[in-house]
Protein backbone atom coordinates (compact mmCIF):
# COMPACT_ATOMS: atom_id res chain seq x y z
CA UNK A 1 0.00 0.00 0.00
CA UNK A 2 1.38 3.42 -1.00
CA UNK A 3 1.23 6.13 1.65
CA UNK A 4 0.81 9.65 0.31
CA UNK A 5 2.35 12.35 2.44
CA UNK A 6 0.05 15.28 3.27
CA UNK A 7 0.59 18.37 1.20
CA UNK A 8 2.30 21.33 2.86
CA UNK A 9 0.00 24.35 3.29
CA UNK A 10 0.20 26.87 0.46
CA UNK A 11 2.90 29.49 0.99
CA UNK A 12 1.19 32.86 1.68
CA UNK A 13 2.41 35.77 -0.46
CA UNK A 14 1.85 39.47 0.34
CA UNK A 15 -0.55 38.74 3.17
CA UNK A 16 -0.40 37.91 6.87
CA UNK A 17 -1.59 34.32 7.32
CA UNK A 18 -2.09 32.56 10.64
CA UNK A 19 0.28 29.61 10.90
CA UNK A 20 2.56 27.84 13.36
CA UNK A 21 6.13 28.88 14.00
CA UNK A 22 7.31 25.46 12.81
CA UNK A 23 5.50 25.86 9.47
CA UNK A 24 6.92 29.35 9.04
CA UNK A 25 10.49 28.13 9.63
CA UNK A 26 9.98 25.29 7.16
CA UNK A 27 8.87 27.78 4.51
CA UNK A 28 11.55 30.33 5.41
CA UNK A 29 14.45 27.86 5.35
CA UNK A 30 13.38 26.16 2.12
CA UNK A 31 16.01 27.03 -0.50
CA UNK A 32 13.29 27.36 -3.16
CA UNK A 33 12.01 30.41 -1.22
CA UNK A 34 15.41 32.09 -1.03
CA UNK A 35 14.20 35.07 -3.07
CA UNK A 36 11.33 35.80 -0.68
CA UNK A 37 11.45 38.10 2.35
CA UNK A 38 9.87 36.51 5.42
CA UNK A 39 8.18 37.98 8.50
CA UNK A 40 6.54 36.30 11.51
CA UNK A 41 4.55 38.28 14.08
CA UNK A 42 1.77 37.41 16.54
CA UNK A 43 1.35 33.91 15.11
CA UNK A 44 1.11 35.09 11.49
CA UNK A 45 3.49 34.69 8.55
CA UNK A 46 4.07 37.06 5.66
CA UNK A 47 6.26 36.49 2.61
CA UNK A 48 7.11 39.05 -0.06
CA UNK A 49 9.08 38.76 -3.27
CA UNK A 50 12.33 40.72 -3.11
CA UNK A 51 11.71 43.67 -5.37
CA UNK A 52 13.56 43.72 -8.68
CA UNK A 53 12.04 47.04 -9.82
CA UNK A 54 14.42 49.75 -10.97
CA UNK A 55 12.97 52.53 -8.78
CA UNK A 56 13.03 50.34 -5.66
CA UNK A 57 16.60 49.21 -6.25
CA UNK A 58 17.83 52.76 -6.96
CA UNK A 59 16.25 54.09 -3.76
CA UNK A 60 17.65 51.13 -1.84
CA UNK A 61 21.19 51.74 -3.05
CA UNK A 62 21.18 55.54 -2.71
CA UNK A 63 19.96 55.38 0.91
CA UNK A 64 22.64 52.81 1.77
CA UNK A 65 25.36 54.84 0.04
CA UNK A 66 24.25 58.11 1.63
CA UNK A 67 24.11 56.89 5.22
CA UNK A 68 27.43 55.09 4.75
CA UNK A 69 29.04 58.29 3.46
CA UNK A 70 27.55 60.32 6.33
CA UNK A 71 28.75 57.84 8.95
CA UNK A 72 32.23 57.77 7.42
CA UNK A 73 32.61 61.56 7.38
CA UNK A 74 31.26 61.93 10.92
CA UNK A 75 33.26 58.91 12.15
CA UNK A 76 30.12 57.18 13.42
CA UNK A 77 30.74 53.43 13.96
CA UNK A 78 28.21 51.61 11.78
CA UNK A 79 27.70 48.23 10.10
CA UNK A 80 24.78 47.85 7.69
CA UNK A 81 23.04 44.66 6.56
CA UNK A 82 21.23 44.23 3.25
CA UNK A 83 18.07 42.04 3.41
CA UNK A 84 19.34 40.24 6.51
CA UNK A 85 17.10 37.84 8.47
CA UNK A 86 16.56 38.28 12.22
CA UNK A 87 14.94 35.51 14.26
CA UNK A 88 13.59 35.33 17.81
CA UNK A 89 12.78 31.63 18.02
CA UNK A 90 9.10 30.85 18.44
CA UNK A 91 8.03 34.49 18.29
CA UNK A 92 9.38 36.78 15.58
CA UNK A 93 11.23 36.93 12.32
CA UNK A 94 11.81 39.93 10.09
CA UNK A 95 13.89 40.65 7.01
CA UNK A 96 14.02 44.40 6.37
CA UNK A 97 15.51 45.90 3.23
CA UNK A 98 18.25 47.55 5.29
CA UNK A 99 19.29 47.32 8.93
CA UNK A 100 22.20 48.85 10.80
CA UNK A 101 24.14 48.41 14.01
CA UNK A 102 25.40 51.78 15.22
CA UNK A 103 27.63 52.69 18.14
CA UNK A 104 28.51 50.24 20.89
CA UNK A 105 26.88 47.22 19.19
CA UNK A 106 28.55 47.86 15.83
CA UNK A 107 30.60 44.64 15.97
CA UNK A 108 28.02 42.51 17.79
CA UNK A 109 27.41 40.11 14.89
CA UNK A 110 30.36 37.80 14.12
CA UNK A 111 31.44 36.87 10.62
CA UNK A 112 29.87 33.67 9.35
CA UNK A 113 26.45 34.39 10.89
CA UNK A 114 23.53 33.54 8.61
CA UNK A 115 20.19 34.22 10.30
CA UNK A 116 20.83 36.57 13.25
CA UNK A 117 19.60 34.86 16.42
CA UNK A 118 18.00 37.52 18.62
CA UNK A 119 18.16 35.17 21.59
CA UNK A 120 21.96 35.53 21.38
CA UNK A 121 22.60 38.88 19.70
CA UNK A 122 21.17 42.40 20.11
CA UNK A 123 18.58 44.00 17.85
CA UNK A 124 19.83 46.35 15.12
CA UNK A 125 19.59 50.02 16.08
CA UNK A 126 18.02 51.01 12.77
CA UNK A 127 15.62 49.21 10.41
CA UNK A 128 14.71 50.60 6.97
CA UNK A 129 11.97 49.42 4.59
CA UNK A 130 12.09 50.66 0.99
CA UNK A 131 8.38 50.88 0.14
CA UNK A 132 7.17 50.60 -3.42
CA UNK A 133 4.31 48.08 -3.40
CA UNK A 134 4.34 47.38 0.38
CA UNK A 135 3.77 50.88 1.80
CA UNK A 136 0.52 50.10 3.61
CA UNK A 137 1.98 47.09 5.40
CA UNK A 138 5.27 48.87 6.16
CA UNK A 139 3.28 51.64 7.88
CA UNK A 140 1.01 49.14 9.61
CA UNK A 141 1.82 45.63 10.79
CA UNK A 142 5.60 45.88 10.36
CA UNK A 143 5.71 49.13 12.31
CA UNK A 144 3.79 47.42 15.14
CA UNK A 145 6.23 44.51 15.06
CA UNK A 146 9.25 46.80 15.28
CA UNK A 147 7.59 48.75 18.11
CA UNK A 148 6.90 45.56 20.05
CA UNK A 149 10.48 44.39 19.58
CA UNK A 150 11.91 47.73 20.64
CA UNK A 151 13.90 48.64 17.51
CA UNK A 152 15.42 52.04 18.35
CA UNK A 153 14.56 53.66 15.00
CA UNK A 154 12.48 52.70 11.96
CA UNK A 155 12.45 54.41 8.55
CA UNK A 156 9.99 53.92 5.69
CA UNK A 157 11.22 55.22 2.31
CA UNK A 158 8.29 55.91 -0.03
CA UNK A 159 9.65 55.14 -3.49
CA UNK A 160 6.85 56.98 -5.33
CA UNK A 161 7.11 60.27 -3.43
CA UNK A 162 10.72 60.18 -2.11
CA UNK A 163 9.29 60.81 1.38
CA UNK A 164 10.94 59.30 4.44
CA UNK A 165 8.60 58.48 7.34
CA UNK A 166 10.74 57.84 10.40
CA UNK A 167 9.91 56.76 13.92
CA UNK A 168 11.83 56.68 17.17
CA UNK A 169 10.91 53.81 19.50
CA UNK A 170 12.18 54.94 22.93
CA UNK A 171 10.39 52.14 24.80
CA UNK A 172 8.78 48.89 23.68
CA UNK A 173 5.31 49.48 22.28
CA UNK A 174 5.64 53.24 21.73
CA UNK A 175 6.84 55.39 18.84
CA UNK A 176 6.86 58.97 17.62
CA UNK A 177 7.71 60.71 14.35
CA UNK A 178 11.15 62.14 13.68
CA UNK A 179 12.48 64.84 11.37
CA UNK A 180 16.12 64.15 12.27
CA UNK A 181 17.67 60.79 13.02
CA UNK A 182 18.65 60.04 16.60
CA UNK A 183 20.52 56.83 15.77
CA UNK A 184 22.62 58.59 13.10
CA UNK A 185 23.03 61.91 14.93
CA UNK A 186 21.93 65.14 13.20
CA UNK A 187 21.10 63.47 9.88
CA UNK A 188 18.02 65.36 8.63
CA UNK A 189 15.52 63.33 6.63
CA UNK A 190 14.80 66.35 4.43
CA UNK A 191 18.40 66.10 3.19
CA UNK A 192 17.97 62.44 2.28
CA UNK A 193 14.65 63.21 0.59
CA UNK A 194 16.29 65.92 -1.52
CA UNK A 195 19.01 63.44 -2.51
CA UNK A 196 16.38 60.90 -3.58
CA UNK A 197 14.64 63.61 -5.63
CA UNK A 198 17.91 64.54 -7.32
CA UNK A 199 18.33 60.93 -8.41
CA UNK A 200 15.22 61.30 -10.54
CA UNK A 201 16.95 63.80 -12.82
CA UNK A 202 20.64 62.92 -12.26
CA UNK A 203 22.84 59.89 -11.82
CA UNK A 204 23.59 58.60 -8.35
CA UNK A 205 27.16 59.90 -8.36
CA UNK A 206 25.93 63.45 -9.02
CA UNK A 207 23.26 63.19 -6.32
CA UNK A 208 25.77 61.82 -3.81
CA UNK A 209 28.26 64.56 -4.69
CA UNK A 210 25.56 67.11 -3.82
CA UNK A 211 24.75 65.23 -0.58
CA UNK A 212 28.45 65.16 0.28
CA UNK A 213 28.72 68.96 -0.09
CA UNK A 214 25.80 69.43 2.31
CA UNK A 215 27.23 67.27 5.08
CA UNK A 216 30.81 68.49 5.12
CA UNK A 217 31.81 69.35 8.73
Amino acid sequence: MITIAPLSPTLPIDTWTETSWEQFVQWSDDESNAKLKGYYYHGKARFEAMSTGSDHSKNHSIVLLAIGLYAMLREIPMNCHDACSYRKTGHDEFQPDLSCYVGENVDAIPNGTRVIDLDRYPLPNLVIEISDTTLSDDKGEKRLQYEDLGIAEYWIVNVKTCEIIAFSIPTIGTSHRLVTSQVIPELAFSLLESTLQLCRQNNQSAALAWFNRQIQP
